[in-house]
C-alpha cells in the first residue's frame, strides 16, 4: 500500500467514524445519510478519494454491529457495552471489522489507527483502553 493510500485510509476511518456517529442519531436510511454527510466538503473530498473503502467500512458495520460488537465485548474490562462511550465502540467497531475482513491490513495497523482515533475523539483513558481491549482481542483469534 502507498503512503497515498495509507494517508488517505486514515482520513477515510476518521471519515466513516464521524459518519457512523451520525447514524446513531438519525433515522434516514444510508443513502439519505450519504447525501447530507457529504455536503461537507472535506468529507466530499476524502469521499471522493475513497468512496469505495468509505461505503465498504460504514454498510459493514451498520449492518453487522450486533456481531461485531459480540466479538470484542469480551475483552472489555470493568464495561458493559451498553456503558462504553459512543465514539469508543465506534472506534473499536472500525478496528474489528477492518481485523475480521480486510486481509490486506495487518491487525497492528488497525489498531494503531484505532487508538490515533481514540486520541483525537476518545476521552483521556480511550486510547489505552482501547489499545487493551484490541490487544486482547487480537491475542483470542
Amino acid at each position: 500500500m502507498s503512503s497515498d493510500t495509507a494517508t488517505g485510509r486514515i482520513k477515510t476511518r476518521e471519515a466513516a467514524l464521524l459518519f457512523i456517529y451520525q447514524s446513531y442519531y438519525r433515522n434516514e436510511d444510508y443513502l439519505t445519510q450519504l447525501q447530507i454527510f457529504r455536503e461537507n466538503p472535506e468529507y466530499n473530498e476524502i469521499l471522493d478519494n475513497d468512496i469505495d473503502y468509505f461505503m465498504l467500512l460504514t454498510k459493514g458495520i451498520i449492518d453487522n454491529r450486533d456481531s461485531i460488537d459480540k466479538e470484542y465485548a469480551p475483552f472489555l474490562k470493568n464495561w458493559k457495552l451498553e456503558r462504553l462511550p459512543v465514539l469508543d465502540r465506534i472506534i473499536l467497531e472500525i478496528a474489528v471489522y477492518e481485523i475480521r475482513n480486510i486481509e490486506e491490513i495487518h491487525t497492528s495497523v488497525s489498531i494503531n489507527e484505532a487508538v490515533k482515533l481514540a486520541k483525537k475523539y476518545g476521552n483521556d483513558n480511550s486510547s489505552s483502553y482501547i489499545n487493551g481491549v484490541l490487544s486482547n482481542y487480537e491475542k483470542s483469534l
